[in-house]
């Protein structure tokens, strides 16, 4: 028994510059090959190159948005030129400079059609900006911009609306090129074309009756899945990528210790004492006697402590320490 050889498949889960590139690689794999040896008919290849190509045209289809995000942005800037150009020729036209406030009346009578020009659609806002380009760049005009120095935004606008333009041009271009084939249609078809050159393909590999040509798809067989081996790999290394980039965007800071909150300070209950007595009261140099105060004059009351009669606590010659009342 002959031993079968298989190609793996292709996917049409891959993004669509990735797609068609791939599409591509197996052609210039299988084209060279005659399509008799697979088992194919003479107008099968040619068919499924020129599907390729349309899907090629069909990349340009996202550069169609962007193009209109482009637009987007030259219209903002195309009103906010004009809103600052009315400005100015209405500040002009109040200028107590005789020149000045002469040119800028003689513009804002030719500026007054556009009034509300700035706040227009695109669409609207294109022809109304060429007819007032045209007006400004009649003799009189032109010099009335220079005595007010607004000659070079009026150029700015000039150039801005030149660039609207061809962008516009070209977003048109682009989407009738494309036509009616969505770029996922040709996706899909050109999927089921390569599968089905595919089986036409291991069917060969297992009816030729010769060994050269047996050898030659096998090894055709070989590259085209070592093809989309690689593509898939490459398709995984990305989405991984993706992934640890957005991770590393949500992941957040690492928080700060927080600061260790300070030891309250003990607060004094009512019943301590006012005075704190030393625990071991220091010893007296000399002995007992020794060291002790002059007598300052006064009698110690009788019974009062360290008086001479009373013979109890509070004699010795201790020092007199008078607790707080209750």
């Amino acid at each position: 028994m002959r031993k079968s050889k298989i190609i793996v498949g292709i996917t049409s889960q891959y993004p669509l510059g990735m797609h068609v590139d791939l599409q591509q690689q197996i052609y210039d794999l299988v084209h060279p090959v005659g399509a008799e040896k697979i088992l194919l008919d003479a107008t099968d290849i040619p068919k499924w190159k020129s599907d390729i190509d349309l899907e090629k045209e069909s990349v340009r289809e996202p550069t169609a948005s962007k193009v209109t995000k482009y637009l987007s942005e030259k219209n903002k800037k195309r009103s906010e030129i004009i809103s600052l150009l009315f400005q100015e020729i209405r500040l002009a036209s109040k200028s107590p400079i005789e020149a000045r406030s002469t040119a800028g009346h003689r513009l804002r009578i030719a500026t007054d059609a556009y009034k509300g020009l700035q706040n227009e659609n695109m669409n609207d806002a294109t022809g109304h900006i060429s007819g007032l380009l045209i007006d400004l760049e009649k003799t009189d005009a032109a010099a009335d911009l220079a005595t007010i120095g607004m000659a070079p935004l009026v150029q700015m606008l000039r150039t801005i609306n030149t660039e609207f333009i061809t962008l516009r041009d070209e977003r048109l271009k682009s989407e009738a090129s494309v036509g009616v084939t969505k770029g996922s249609v040709l996706r899909t078809r050109n999927d089921e074309t390569a599968n089905e050159v595919f089986r036409h393909i291991e069917a060969a590999y297992l009816s030729t009756t010769s060994d050269d040509d047996r050898k030659a798809i096998g090894e055709l067989i070989d590259r085209i899945n070592k093809a989309l081996q690689y593509t898939k790999t490459s398709y995984r290394r990305s989405l991984a990528q993706k992934k640890a980039s957005a991770d590393r965007k949500k992941k957040p800071k690492d928080p700060k210790a927080p600061k260790q909150p300070k030891e309250p300070k003990k607060k004094r209950k009512e019943s301590d004492p006012d005075i704190r007595l030393p625990e071991n009261e220091p010893k007296k140099p000399g002995g007992e006697g020794e060291g002790k105060k002059p007598d300052d004059g006064k009698k110690p009351t009788p019974g009062s402590p360290g008086g001479g009669t009373g013979g109890g606590a509070g004699s010795g010659g201790g020092p007199e320490i008078h607790l707080p009342e209750e």
